[in-house]
């Protein structure tokens, strides 16, 4: 499941509105845009725009009922991990993913069948101790997962080879393998352990 969000690039004007990851990235605000009347100007209120009635639609936050623009600030906080507030009104689950060496969340939709010759998909990394194929390169068993380990995307909305479909990628290890020693695509590349690229797709 993908919301729409806003960028955090740009901090002199609103970029265009993109997705992300998990549909939860924030987006910086215009400067001189001010929260409810009475914030303190260093509160987190203080540095949302509000939103006028006569809107009915937009790129919006909420909280308690209010509505207004989303919080403004970095899209990573310094231990780069992704700057998110987020409810989770649904209920569903939300896992940490690697992204070039910082941590964002996503909301997995399931798995889905796709011809990746006529869509588009971008890649996803598993690490495992095992991992069996069959001759369609669909999981024959369960992967043998390393615990605590994150998996791994190799992008993010608003790059060229981002797509909501995500194509496994395991990535194969041996036991003595530290846990999330593997943080990025690139990492996975350049790793030298065997990569079995699969025919399992999931949104």
């Amino acid at each position: 499941m993908e919301q729409q969000g806003t960028t955090g690039a740009g901090r002199g004007r609103q970029p265009a509105p993109r997705l992300t990851v998990g549909s939860l990235m924030p987006g910086a605000q215009p400067p001189g845009t001010a929260g409810p009347p009475g914030a303190p100007a260093d509160s987190p209120a203080a540095a949302r725009e509000q939103v006028p009635p006569s809107f009915n639609e937009g790129y919006w936050a909420f909280s308690g009922g209010a509505v207004s623009g989303p919080p403004a600030g970095p899209d990573f906080t310094p231990g780069g991990v992704e700057n998110l507030t987020y409810s989770n009104p649904f209920g569903q689950l939300v896992e940490r993913v690697w992204f070039n060496g910082r941590v964002v969340y996503a909301i997995e939709g399931g798995e889905v069948e796709v011809d990746p010759s006529r869509v588009k998909v971008a890649q996803e990394y598993q690490i495992v101790y095992g991992v069996e194929l069959d001759e369609a390169g669909k999981l024959k068993t369960e992967p043998d997962l390393v615990p605590g380990q994150y998996n791994i995307y190799d992008s993010v909305p608003g790059m060229e080879q981002y797509s909501p479909i995500w194509q496994f990628n395991f990535v194969v290890v041996p036991r003595d393998y530290v846990p999330n020693t593997l943080r990025s695509a690139e990492d996975c590349r350049t790793s030298g352990y065997p990569i079995l690229r699969s025919n399992v797709f999931e949104n």
